[in-house]
């Protein structure tokens, strides 16, 4: 009888291969890996793999013969599920669950081995806490122990969902994150991506800081229009120790759901700042899919440059150690190029780039059935290339550790 060896847990963050021993030498085995809880239905991928000599199928060594990925991917059984039976067509259930994933191995259509394993989202002692204040709201996630940790504040996209995810796993690092949200339910939230303070991202390090276990030192993570907030506010801030920008963009734009009126996404001080205003249709893909990349990308070209200039982020201006990642293939706008844009004018900046990639680049590990289109939005990238710029999540937590005391 074959045997799966696999802890019974694991967490989400931490790459996992799987390894199977006692089959028949030689031979072309079937894996498949179901996810449950990961999405609304069940994520299924199928593998085929050929054992070595001794019977052995490792993913850390051996590449599939036939599937869902080309190449070596040690991880790739976790991250290649895509098909889906849920009712919504399998999208994330979000960042808060704890998926199960079953692994049953076939040699000639016959089950020879199966187990379980399941992926937690944080680490034994990590504690999770509703924040729901007159200025702060969000999610605290704080490590075991009395501290002082260092902190996070951690700033989702337009789709306006806390990364709780982000949150909990860098609490299992250390680090106690604040996955703030910034518009939406509840009160006093602004109710769409306009307009939104600037002091809410200083409010959301204030409440990390006044927490026992939290010290002086507090860092931004930011992902997408997250990432616009977060250099926006270290590019006017002292305060950030380090800046961490996922799908970074050059400028501040023009708001999401803001009204007929353009406006800013943005205000300091109550006033809102210079952005630069849509001039551009989007494009489609030939699916169907809407590319916001067009707009971002033209409407640029169709202001003025006094305005244009205006509304770039003043990357000079950013003392803090900055980490900009970005995918070549973005559709939703051209985050790359634009981290280079950055990088090239500011003296802390550096970036990590990943070509065959698009916007969903997220938590690694993960299956990305939904990560190259979301709600009719092309993100770009194939779901292959954006489960392999997981390598960007431990540069991550190294320059958080080299950077924050």
């Amino acid at each position: 009888m074959a045997t799966v060896h696999l802890p019974d847990e694991t967490r989400r963050d931490e790459p996992t291969a799987l390894r199977v021993t006692g089959l028949p030498p030689d031979t072309v085995v079937t894996v498949e890996s179901r996810a449950t809880a990961w999405f609304d239905g069940t994520g299924t991928a199928d593998l085929q793999f050929r054992a070595d000599g001794d019977g052995v199928v490792d993913t850390a060594e051996r590449a599939p013969v036939d599937g869902d990925y080309d190449g070596l991917a040690p991880t790739g059984w976790l991250w290649a599920p895509s098909e889906t039976d849920g009712p919504g067509g399998g999208r994330p259930t979000g960042d808060a669950s704890d998926p199960t994933v079953t692994v049953t191995v076939r040699v000639g259509g016959d089950v020879v081995a199966e187990t379980e394993t399941i992926r937690r989202r944080a680490a034994g002692g990590v504690t999770h806490e509703r924040v729901e204040t007159a200025r702060v709201v969000g999610d605290l996630f704080e490590p075991a122990g009395d501290g002082p940790h260092p902190g996070v504040v951690a700033l989702h996209g337009s789709a306006g969902r806390p990364l709780r995810g982000v949150a909990a796993a860098l609490a299992s690092r250390g680090y106690a994150t604040l996955a703030v949200q910034y518009f939406g339910d509840p009160a006093p939230l602004p109710d769409a991506l306009a307009g939104v303070p600037v002091e809410t991202v200083d409010d959301a390090a204030r409440h990390l800081r006044e927490r026992p276990a939290v010290g002086e030192s507090v860092a931004l993570f930011g992902r997408s229009k997250g990432a616009e907030l977060a250099l926006v506010t270290v590019a006017r801030r002292s305060w950030p120790a380090t800046v961490v920008a996922v799908a970074p963009t050059q400028y501040r734009w023009q708001a999401l759901d803001g009204g007929e009126t353009p406006r800013s996404s943005w205000t300091d001080d109550g006033d809102p700042l210079p952005f630069v205003p849509f001039r551009a249709a989007p494009g489609e893909t030939d699916d169907g899919a809407t590319v916001f990349r067009d707009t971002y990308a033209d409407s640029r070209e169709r202001v003025s440059p006094d305005r244009l200039a205006d509304a770039r982020i003043d990357a000079a201006a950013v003392d803090a150690p900055a980490l900009l990642v970005a995918g070549g293939d973005d559709q939703m706008w051209p985050s790359a190029t634009d981290a280079e844009a950055l990088a090239d004018a500011g003296t802390t900046v550096e970036t990590r780039q990943y070509s065959d990639a698009g916007h969903g680049i997220g938590l690694p590990h993960a299956p990305p059935t939904t990560a190259t289109v979301a709600g009719g939005l092309a993100l770009g990238g194939t779901p292959a290339a954006n489960a392999r710029a997981a390598d960007h999540w431990p540069v991550v937590c190294d320059h958080l550790a080299s950077t924050l005391e």
